[in-house]
């Protein structure tokens, strides 16, 4: 194990990452933090697998707490950067899945539920998804490519 794959075990293990995502002057350093496990091979991963669980569960409920996070609604421009960092760590996780331990699927699942679904409010045209700028979350439905395809749209 590398020595920052140890000191970062430590941070989590003591609860300073956890301190670190219940405030928003902290918490873009906890996520750039919590996402240096994405190095790890899954067999590596598993052992923090619930334990990251647990810190993206306080960044969401902190962003909730704070700015009423919900990928369905834009957000204030001051806003992004939090709502993107969690939402990329929704993703990384979605993308990572096999790696967690099977005992944490539900929690796992309630996460995910803020970026599996279609449901969408656009304010002033604009999709909120596309606002966070992670090309995972944006979803062009396939009947708008078909008709941007058609000779007689204009796209």
């Amino acid at each position: 194990m590398s020595y920052n794959i140890r000191k970062l075990d430590r941070a989590v293990s003591d609860g300073s990452l956890a301190a670190r995502l219940s405030t928003l002057h902290h918490f873009q350093y906890a996520m750039n933090e919590i996402m240096k496990f994405d190095h790890l091979e899954d067999c590596d991963l598993q052992p923090y697998g619930e334990k990251i669980i647990t810190l993206t569960e306080i960044a969401r409920w902190t962003l909730q707490q704070r700015m009423g996070v919900s990928l369905i609604m834009l957000c204030s421009e001051a806003h992004v950067p939090y709502k993107a960092a969690y939402f990329k760590l929704l993703v990384w996780i979605r993308r990572r899945r096999s790696a967690f331990p099977a005992n944490i699927d539900d929690r796992i699942n309630l996460l995910l539920e803020d970026i599996n679904h279609q449901l969408v409010l656009r304010t002033k045209g604009i999709d909120p998804r596309v606002q966070l700028g992670i090309e995972e979350l944006i979803i062009i439905k396939k009947r708008q490519l078909d008709a941007c395809n058609s000779s007689e749209a204009v796209c």
